[in-house]
């Protein structure tokens, strides 16, 4: 299953984390980032993707608007967005739920869970 990935995260060191991990595990996968929560929306309004794994904390637009953002839109409605932080309150978790997460990840993430966890969620919303 080829699937399209759209990874949104102010720290360049962890999209660049995110690619090498997914491209070793899953090659024929097609890796997209976005620094910044305008420029995810951009891409979502643009370019099909299957998921989206998004930071909550980001300078300017957090997160948690970026994902009712994505959520608002006609071709997002069903795409799996997961927040993904390295922040873990129930204030936090019930907020993404609230905006449309459809997981919570904490990103000191088990990184043999984290593709199975991807392709199960792509699964799930089809």
């Amino acid at each position: 299953m080829s699937l399209s990935i759209l990874a949104v995260d102010d720290e360049p060191s962890t999209l660049k984390m995110l690619r090498l991990l997914l491209k070793l595990k899953r090659p024929e996968w097609t890796f997209h980032t976005a620094e910044d929560g305008p420029r995810a929306l951009d891409l979502v309004a643009n370019q099909p993707v299957d998921c989206v794994l998004l930071d909550i904390s980001m300078p300017g637009m957090d997160g948690l608007e970026v994902c009712e953002r994505m959520r608002a839109l006609p071709n997002m409605a069903a795409v799996p967005i997961v927040i993904f932080t390295a922040l873990d309150t129930p204030d936090r978790r019930e907020k993404a739920a609230a905006a449309g997460a459809t997981a919570f990840w904490i990103k000191t993430f088990q990184a043999t869970e984290f593709v199975p966890e991807i392709e199960k969620l792509v699964a799930q919303a089809k």
